[in-house]
């Protein structure tokens, strides 16, 4: 499948808003007002891994007649496993030689993808906790897809939708000391809506989305995104001191964050469409796009650089900035990119190939499916 224009600049702004939110935390700079950046961030990730996944099972399906579960698996570990394996194990070694320090059972979270049940982790391995919620995803969505029908894989991304802000809800009544948001059943909705987005059929919701795209006033809806991540970002430290707040904070957890799934949605809608409005024009600039390919290592390899605990110089901005996009394009050009090309030349985990039938000379032809 061919890349589609403008996600990669879509990927370049998550990215950014994430390194943005953990500069502000960083000392001995000027004081930087993008904390909640970063959980918006890895909102867009996870809306745009929804819907691209989706696209890519359903158009499978729709060429070969059935989705190969074990060439998904085989592609997602080429792409995920190498670049995240080589992090963690400099993290190891880093941290043997008393240069970094860990928590007890980081590893062990990393390496299975259950970070985001542990809340107790280290600054250098505790952003693990998002590719942890995406292999989960990976792991349960293509057997939806593999097994069921389009109508039942939109019930059931529809149920996630409706039931992990009420879980969120519930939690927030009942325990509200609780850390839940790194859950996959509490976070999974984000993920639900982009799915959703490439499963709508042709029809009445299919052409609101495209109307709402096209629309001269759709500038308000990211403006409306951008205001309710603050809203619930700022209500979330008050969420303990009186009732009030608690119920002001599960508004904003709940409604809040539906607004924010469907306005990122609609973003993506918007962008791929549109591909050569001004905004489209600066997505797909090339130094937008190669952020966004870059944008997977640079996720991994921010962390040690854009310490908030640590007061060496390298950690200063912006020899920090540098230092992770120099350690990211390492592991882009000498790990994910290499490995993504040797997998394309052994043809590891292609779909399977259509076979039709000439009806000139009833000769079998193989089509390639992806």
């Amino acid at each position: 499948m061919q890349r589609i224009p403008s996600l990669d600049g879509l990927r370049a702004v998550a990215i950014s808003l994430v390194c943005l939110s953990h500069l502000s935390y960083v000392k001995n700079q000027i004081a930087l007002h993008t904390s909640s950046f970063g959980p918006l961030g890895v909102r867009i990730f996870f809306v745009i891994s929804g819907m691209l996944i989706t696209k890519l099972l359903v158009e499978e399906r729709q060429r070969s007649g059935e989705i190969s579960l074990r060439a998904f698996y085989i592609r997602r570990t080429v792409r995920i496993f190498p670049a995240m394996w080589f992090y963690v194990a400099v993290m190891a070694t880093l941290s043997i030689a008393g240069l970094i320090t860990l928590q007890r059972h980081d590893i062990l979270h990393s390496l299975t993808y259950t970070m985001n049940y542990f809340p107790v982790r280290s600054w250098y391995l505790g952003h693990l906790w998002s590719l942890s919620v995406e292999e989960q995803f990976y792991l349960l969505w293509p057997l939806v897809l593999c097994f069921g029908t389009p109508r039942v894989a939109i019930r059931v991304a529809l149920l996630a939708i409706g039931l992990a802000p009420l879980l969120r809800f519930l939690i927030l009544l009942l325990a509200p000391t609780t850390l839940y948001h790194e859950w996959f059943p509490a976070s999974c909705d984000s993920i639900a809506t982009g799915c959703l987005l490439s499963l709508l059929p042709v029809g009445r919701w299919k052409n609101l989305t495209i109307r709402i795209a096209a629309s001269r006033w759709f500038v308000t809806i990211p403006i409306l995104v951008f205001l309710a991540n603050s809203l619930r970002h700022r209500a979330e430290g008050y969420v303990l001191l009186s009732m009030k707040d608690r119920v002001l904070f599960m508004g904003l957890d709940t409604i809040g964050v539906l607004i924010m799934n469907c306005g990122i949605a609609l973003v993506v809608q918007r962008v791929v469409t549109y591909p050569h409005d001004l905004v489209g024009q600066i997505l797909n600039a090339r130094p937008t796009v190669w952020l966004g390919r870059i944008s997977y290592s640079l996720y991994l390899w921010q962390m040690p650089f854009l310490n908030h605990e640590a007061s060496s110089w390298i950690t200063r901005t912006p020899f920090n900035l540098a230092a992770a996009l120099c350690a990211a394009c390492f592991s882009y050009y000498l790990i994910e990119n290499p490995l993504l090309q040797l997998r394309k030349h052994l043809r590891w985990g292609e779909p399977k190939r259509a076979v039709q039938v000439d009806p000139k000379n009833t000769a079998v032809v193989t089509e390639a499916v992806g």
